[in-house]
């Protein structure tokens, strides 16, 4: 599969969060910054700029992460979440933990940044903070409320994506006022894109986003909503983005047309299904690449897979077409709507990763 070019959301000559508003003051800010994963880690860097040349605005910065967490085979794994390590080669002062309970803040911190964190900020610690809390959410809000909006606009196929600059609510998660948005329609979202250039591309424009509006004073009340797509899906149900995990990277051979491989692919890295060996038994396999192709590039012989849609306890054999390029080392499956896309390389449980015109040879049959 080709890899897509380093993607540029953003161009750095045009702000995407103007706010034609006069700059509020306030007292030199003393933050403590919560964040895990590498979206939070761009806000924390920019924020640390901001301290080293501007301390009549960032005065302080404190870094609250969640602890390791176990990952890997049987979890033996401990894996740090990093934001730790920027936090570390920064200098910043550290506090881990999974709960704010039974813990206060720093003395002096009177705003709360939280960026990709996924822990709720209870009202006493929101309170306890002069000017409550900013969050900076990787979505057009109130679209795609929730953990994990670049997988779910990804998944949908939505073609523009953007950043909002929201306040803390101290009941619900991404309910708060949002102080700056990319203007619409939106950052196009490239059909090659993968995840990880879209969560690093997103990540600059919100860092930005971010010491922008602490520079316009927009931490500072009363608040101007300034959020443009709730207006548009007024009267709309909105669509949530909740976690996601290893079953929306399993193949679903009764929906998914070949761009849905494709853009999966990129999403996740793998995708997988189960497939019916020459013993009749299924066993799991990930494709580790998947590439939409037009019905006039599909050469070699043809066979025929037996693969599985799982829901749960339930079932169904879904029978697809196969052809084996034997001269060009690949193998092309057909999907729904007559589509085909073309497989280089895939991994079997219990095996290595093999040319997939060799690690799928016991699921074929003539």
């Amino acid at each position: 599969m080709t890899f897509a070019p380093r993607l540029r959301l953003a161009s750095p000559r045009k702000r995407y969060f103007s706010s034609e508003i006069e700059r509020k003051a306030c007292d030199p800010l003393r933050i403590l910054f919560c964040g895990s994963d590498a979206f939070s880690c761009a806000s924390l860097r920019a924020l640390h700029r901001e301290h080293e040349v501007n301390r009549g605005l960032v005065e302080s910065l404190d870094v609250m992460v969640l602890p390791p967490r176990r990952t890997g085979r049987g979890f033996k794994e401990i894996k740090e979440v990093p934001c730790k390590s920027v936090a570390e080669h920064l200098g910043l002062r550290i506090h881990q933990r999974e709960t704010f309970r039974g813990w206060s803040m720093p003395e002096g911190t009177n705003l709360i940044v939280v960026v990709s964190f996924g822990l709720f900020v209870p009202p006493r610690i929101l309170k306890s903070a002069k000017y409550g809390g900013l969050n900076v959410h990787p979505s057009l809000l109130p679209h795609l409320r929730g953990p994990a909006p670049i997988h779910h606009a990804m998944m949908r196929g939505d073609e523009y994506t953007g950043v909002s600059l929201q306040t803390l609510d101290p009941k619900a998660f991404d309910h708060g006022t949002v102080l700056a948005q990319t203007p619409s329609p939106g950052l196009p979202i490239p059909g090659s894109a993968t995840l990880q250039h879209v969560t690093e591309a997103l990540a600059k424009v919100g860092a930005e986003m971010l010491v922008q509006g602490l520079r316009d004073g927009l931490h500072v009340p009363p608040y101007r909503d300034a959020g443009w797509m709730a207006e548009k899906l007024h009267g709309e149900d909105l669509v949530h983005a909740p976690k996601v995990g290893k079953r929306e990277s399993q193949i679903d051979w009764l929906e998914w047309k070949s761009s849905d491989f494709e853009r999966h692919v990129n999403i996740f890295d793998t995708i997988w299904t189960h497939a019916k060996n020459d013993r009749g038994k299924f066993k799991r396999v990930l494709f580790l690449d998947a590439e939409s192709v037009p019905v006039d590039e599909v050469a070699g012989r043809e066979e025929e897979a037996v693969f599985r849609v799982e829901d749960g306890s339930e079932g169904r054999d879904v029978p697809r077409t196969v052809r084996v390029d034997d001269e060009r080392d690949v193998v092309y499956v057909q999907t729904t709507r007559e589509g085909w896309v073309r497989v280089r390389s895939v991994k079997v449980d219990g095996k290595t990763a093999q040319k997939a015109r060799n690690g799928l040879r016991e699921f074929l049959r003539g």
